[in-house]
């Protein structure tokens, strides 16, 4: 459980077998590919280039394609399957990487986006129809031809006003100035109200004249021939048979949801052409060769050379300098148990690749702390089975199954730590027992007025053993804050630091243990006169090392100063620290009325209210504690504890390998 120690790999190869030697490192997932520290406009580097990004771009296009036809599948002709906890399915990278089954697929993404492509044009036309048809239903009473112009006499004019114009007034202004015309009303619709206007040429102007204080205007009807009524028909016809061409759009649509499976594995198959075509343009090639740069764990390296064996290249694999190790990648080596906690450790920040692995040192404290706020054997069962079904059904992978797995040992924590305090979903069996009136028959542990408590007699219970539960949760915090102290210890001590080590850490070792002898010694029942003596000693001796060694670092008087700031900054500090982890008991308090107070509540209107009450808000307990326990745990670690030894900085080991969203890959052998 550490660091995994890595390789510095270049290699030099023929350009004619770059494809192939990709695509054995991308199987094999071991090594990350990095750009070359080469300046190509230098002289000394004439006729090496990057490799053309074509490659990149057409991956990227076939990737959109086959997503866009998986979406528009989603759509026409949803999945019937299990959804989140139906598992992926397995197949071998040699089906993953057909080049006879990409091309089916790919043909099948063209059919989608083709019938994709008629369905919107016939959507796109029915929607202009109807809008032709509502823009003819105000002339549908009339019977009078759209693109009737009337004689040279007596022209015919299609007109409009606002709907709010009075229809009659308008006819009234018309009249008053001529009585050669006449105003036929048609409709209406939200905006305007429309007429004809059928006038003797000699009075044309004076109509217009009258009518337009009413915010009258001519309506142009171009390409239209015959009554509305006619054309309304018309385009009804048309409507009616382009629902029908959609209709089997949608149908051909539906017929092709049964190459989901196919584009899923395309989509996979797009995504490992990407990330090769990615890497690629990280390679420094000539018209011959190619040069490749990059980090494999040490533990990969005969594994690496094999595989090259079959390749006419030649290749150096050595171990990074002092000056490469902000460059090395960090992969950590963990344990079933701790590996689940690299996801909050990539969330924080990786370590250094000279330092330590956080993840077996935050893993037991991470599952304690969560387990102590939750302290519930009902929730920590919830957790348990919700997880293992969801591992067991779904297989989740990367983040989601870190996740998981770590929720999976949280819950186990909190059956332990609910065993110590006897909470089930709060008391809700306490509550039970009573209203059916069993409590003094069931055997366990029962209070003086003989309500049942327990199956066996609770180590502390949160509400009434506060002071038990804030001193303990003080101890977890004094542990963990000297454990980070320890680890500091080690790492000084590795890189040649025992004295920083002895005059920081040991000095408030001895303060904060000193100081805890002194003072708690003597509140000990039977404890030796003598333990108060000794944390004087011990005291004196951390804070005299404070000073000490502030003048050694500062190599001057400056020091005996400066260790004043010091002191009141490590004191400062421990104390807000350690009081931080006071958010345990908050947390487990909490938790524990919450659950009570809901429990309660619900008991004083009789048995069946009892437990829908109990069960909604225990649900809801259980969703708020869910949240507040993890971020609460989180924040320990990564301030309190990391603070201590971490050193931050590295990161991640992204090496090219065959990353999958819908199928698992089964290993072969190479």
């Amino acid at each position: 459980m550490a660091i995994v120690k890595m390789k510095r790999l270049r290699l030099l190869a023929l350009r004619a077998q770059r494809e192939e030697l990709l695509r054995t490192l991308q199987g094999l997932g071991c090594v990350e590919i990095r750009e070359p520290a080469m300046d190509l406009s230098d002289p000394q580097w004439e006729g090496m280039a990057k490799p053309s990004a074509a490659g990149l771009e057409k991956a990227r296009e076939q990737s959109l394609l086959l997503s866009g036809a998986l979406d528009t599948l989603r759509r026409y002709a949803p999945a019937k399957d299990g959804g989140l906890f139906t598992p992926r399915p397995q197949i071998s990278e040699g089906e993953l990487f057909d080049e006879g089954a990409y091309a089916v697929g790919l043909d099948a993404a063209r059919q989608v986006a083709q019938a994709e492509r008629e369905l919107a044009a016939k959507a796109a036309e029915r929607a202009k129809l109807l809008t032709q048809k509502a823009s003819l239903e105000p002339w549908s009473s009339l019977d009078v031809p759209l693109d009737a112009e009337g004689t040279a006499t007596v022209p015919v004019h299609f007109c409009s006003v606002p709907v709010k114009t009075s229809f009659a007034a308008l006819e009234a202004a018309v009249g008053q100035n001529t009585e050669l015309a006449q105003l036929i009303r048609a409709g209406s619709d939200r905006e305007l109200q429309y007429f004809l206007l059928i006038c003797h040429h000699s009075a044309l102007g004076a109509c217009y004249e009258a009518m337009r204080p009413f915010g009258a205007s001519r309506v142009t009807l171009r390409g239209w021939t015959g009554t509305a009524a006619e054309n309304t028909a018309l385009l009804d016809n048309r409507i009616a048979a382009l629902e029908r061409e959609e209709q089997e759009c949608r149908t051909a649509l539906s017929g092709l949801g049964e190459k989901r499976d196919a584009l899923r594995r395309c989509v996979d198959r797009a995504a490992q052409e990407i990330s090769r075509e990615k890497n690629k343009l990280r390679l420094i090639d000539t018209d011959a060769a190619f040069v490749l740069d990059g980090w494999l764990p040490a533990g990969n390296q005969g594994e690496l050379e094999k595989a090259l064996g079959g390749f006419q290249c030649a290749w150096e694999i050595a171990d990074p300098t002092p000056d490469e190790y902000p460059q090395v990648p960090i992969k950590l080596k963990n344990n079933a148990v701790t590996a689940p906690f690299t996801a909050i450790t990539e969330m924080y920040s990786m370590p250094a690749y000279d330092s330590v692995d956080p993840n077996p040192l935050m893993a037991p404290f991470f599952i304690a702390f969560f387990g102590f706020m939750m302290n519930d054997i009902g929730y920590g069962v919830l957790m348990v089975l919700g997880t293992a079904f969801f591992l067991a059904k779904a297989r989740p992978k990367g983040t989601m199954r870190d996740m998981m797995a770590m929720f999976f040992m949280c819950g186990i924590s909190s059956v332990f730590w609910g065993c110590l305090t006897g909470s089930f979903f709060g008391d809700f069996l306490s509550k039970l027992f009573d209203l059916t009136g069993s409590a003094a028959a069931v055997p366990g542990y029962h209070d003086a007025a003989g309500s049942f408590i327990w199956f066996w007699k609770p180590l502390f219970t949160p509400i009434n053993d506060t002071i038990t539960v804030m001193i303990g949760s003080m101890i977890l915090g004094v542990i963990q804050v000297f454990v980070g102290m320890a680890v500091s210890v080690e790492e000084k001590c590795r890189h040649g630091q025992p004295l920083d080590a002895l005059t920081q850490e040991g000095a408030w070792w001895c303060i904060l243990i000193g100081a805890g002898l002194a003072i708690g010694g003597p509140m000990i029942p039977g404890a030796p006169a003598v333990l108060g003596t000794v944390g004087m000693v011990v005291l004196v001796l951390g804070v005299v090392l404070l000073p000490v060694g502030s003048i050694i670092r500062s190599k001057s008087a400056l020091g005996a100063v400066t260790w004043i700031w010091d002191a009141y900054q490590g004191i400062s500090g421990y104390f807000s620290d350690i009081l931080s982890y006071l958010r345990l008991m908050a947390l487990m308090m909490a938790g524990s009325i919450i659950a009570s107070v809901f429990n309660t509540l619900g008991s004083v209107f009789g048995l069946v209210p009892f437990i829908i009450v109990a069960i909604i808000g225990n649900t809801l307990n259980l969703v708020l504690n869910l949240l507040g326990c993890y971020v609460h745990t989180m924040r320990l670690q990564c301030l309190e504890f990391f603070g201590r030894f971490y050193q931050d900085g590295g990161k991640a080991f992204r090496p090219l390998a065959v990353e999958t969203k819908y199928v698992d890959i089964l290993k072969e052998e190479h």
